[in-house]
């Protein structure tokens, strides 16, 4: 798939921790309970300045910290592991992807300070920005972003359009303008494609799909288009011509626990809260203490072979006869929620 010297980007989930609970999220149960699996597990420095040498530093362009599970604002030592790659690598980028919902004043100054781009994802105005995010503090999010960009942070909006919120869309992109924010970007959400029984739900949890057309995910429209060309949505998974997003980019994702895998969309089969322990189809491939950074080192992780076991996969004939699942729902070309949400 690739070699360790080839890397570029690397994206970090630094924590397993979380003070929201939004409703599509896998960390919680619906919205609910928190999901079993997890154990508020984060990456650590000494992880992190083991693992990452400067001579590998240097040669990625870009480091992220978003993930399935977890705020990377939470993690104890994400500060301090922004500064080690900054002082490695001048140019490099490095994005936080965050509710903005903690942290005192002085964090996010010195967070600006450091040469950050952060993503703040907030989903509409006061009244409507928690309905999704739960527990969510509008006055906390906005005097953090705005703490961060007075001290010369580079703040992104990130607007995930609902039913309830897209009404409110002009008026906060003019909010983050008068904030101080460099990009305001409409994200238009597939989960409202069911990846278990594949199809798009109209509701999820009180949650109503977008209504205006521009503002739903092109995705969600194709069902109809898939079936009739393949008979099923599992026809075409089982023959979907996989485009690798991460691949392209020369990537590689950390979880919080330390496994090391190409995208976190794979390590997120790895605790799904609806299914029994280790009975999703990832675990067919993986020995998740083989590819534990805290266990072994990456050099050791990439000679494990793992990256190109994945990569033969996408050669088998079906799902049911090895092909990845999970692959073809992600990066299959013919229907892409994720990269829809852009367009």
């Amino acid at each position: 798939m690739y070699k360790l010297e080839e890397i570029r980007a690397v994206h970090l989930e630094m924590s397993e921790k979380c003070n929201l609970a939004c409703l599509m999220c896998d960390r919680n149960q619906n919205g609910g309970d928190v999901n079993p699996y997890l154990e508020n597990r984060e990456l650590s420095f000494s992880t992190i300045h083991r693992s990452f040498p400067p001579s590998l530093i240097k040669q990625l362009k870009r480091v992220y910290m978003c993930g399935n599970y977890g705020d990377p604002i939470l993690a104890q030592d994400t500060m301090q592991i922004l500064k080690y790659f900054r002082s490695l690598n001048s140019n490099m980028n490095l994005t936080v992807i965050t509710n903005g919902c903690s942290k005192p004043t002085p964090w996010w100054q010195e967070l600006a300070e450091v040469g950050t781009t952060v993503r703040f994802g907030i989903d509409g105005l006061e009244d409507t920005h928690k309905i999704y995010r739960q527990g969510v503090i509008w006055s906390l999010v906005i005097r953090n972003a705005k703490a961060y960009i007075d001290a010369g942070g580079n703040a992104i909006w990130d607007y995930l359009v609902f039913g309830h919120n897209e009404h409110q869309i002009e008026e906060a992109r003019q909010l983050s303008i008068n904030l101080g924010f460099k990009e305001f970007v409409v994200k238009k959400t597939g989960r409202f494609f069911s990846n278990v029984k594949l199809e798009v739900k109209d509701e999820h949890m009180g949650l109503i799909k977008p209504k205006l057309e521009e503002n739903i995910n092109e995705s969600l429209t194709k069902q109809e288009v898939i079936i009739e060309k393949y008979g099923s949505i599992d026809t075409y998974l089982d023959q979907a011509e996989i485009d690798c997003k991460v691949l392209k980019n020369k990537e590689i994702y950390i979880s919080a626990e330390g496994i090391v895998l190409p995208c976190c969309w794979l390590a997120g089969q790895m605790y799904k809260w609806y299914l029994p322990p280790q009975s999703s189809q990832i675990w067919e491939l993986i020995d998740k203490n083989s590819l534990n950074i805290n266990e072994k080192s990456l050099l050791g992780i990439f000679v494990s072979g793992i990256f190109d076991k994945i990569q033969d996969t996408w050669a088998k004939p079906s799902i049911d006869e090895g092909k990845l699942r999970v692959c073809a729902l992600k990066c299959g070309q013919e229907l892409d929620p994720f990269g829809d949400q852009y367009k």
